[in-house]
């Protein structure tokens, strides 16, 4: 069938002008979902490429340096592809008083939706903060350790990781639930987006079907 869709779409100068009903009951960019699913790139609404998106937390822009329209785009970005978490890598030795300490890979264990690691810059970050701690700023004890500085001091790491999180109310808290409720509403529009292409290119297959017969 989708031979036959591709030879069809290639034959035909114009669907629209050929197959009236078929074009005006699909949208362009669902007929092109269809004939070319392959070739398909995540952009924003205003065509910005998303992979242009840099994925090191310790060179990414802030969110506040994006055009405010377009914040929400970046941070459902961020959130699908998850936090930057490299375990195969020669995490680099630090001194502190006596001992030599590294970052850890097994820290993600139970932080696997935030705590992330700069490559780059060797320290951590957190990416629920970074992605809505801007919306706190007017709030004096917010910090930038976790967003624009980074966290280094691995003697210490566990202790300050659950000091970063805090009580129910922290900032760290509030800007986690943010990160998944905003998730969570991706996820919703994206389910209603494949149940109505997997409708429409269900409907122009079986148009196309009927009139080969």
């Amino acid at each position: 069938m989708d031979k036959y869709i591709a030879r069809w779409k290639i034959g035909q100068p114009s669907s629209s002008s050929t197959h009236p009903s078929v074009a005006s009951s699909v949208a362009p960019e669902i007929q092109r979902e269809i004939m070319a699913p392959k070739i398909r790139r995540e952009t924003f609404p205003s065509g910005a490429n998303l992979e242009s998106l840099e994925a090191d937390p310790g060179i990414r822009k802030p969110i506040v340096e994006y055009n405010p329209n377009i914040h929400d785009e970046v941070r459902r970005y961020y959130i699908k592809k998850g936090p930057c978490q490299p375990e195969v890598h020669d995490f680099p030795k630090t001194k502190f008083g006596k001992e030599m300490r590294q970052f850890n890979p097994n820290w993600y264990k139970g932080r696997r939706k935030w705590l992330e690691y700069s490559i780059t810059k060797d320290v951590a970050y957190c990416l629920c903060c970074y992605l809505f701690q801007n919306e706190h700023e007017s709030n004096k004890n917010t910090s930038e350790t976790y967003t624009k500085v980074g966290f280094k001091a691995w003697n210490k790491a566990l202790e300050r990781f659950r000091a970063h999180v805090g009580e129910v109310n922290s900032i760290h808290n509030k800007c986690f639930n943010r990160m998944l409720d905003l998730m969570n509403q991706s996820q919703s529009i994206q389910t209603a987006y494949d149940k109505k292409l997997e409708k429409d290119k269900s409907e122009l297959r079986r148009c196309l079907s009927a009139q080969s017969m």
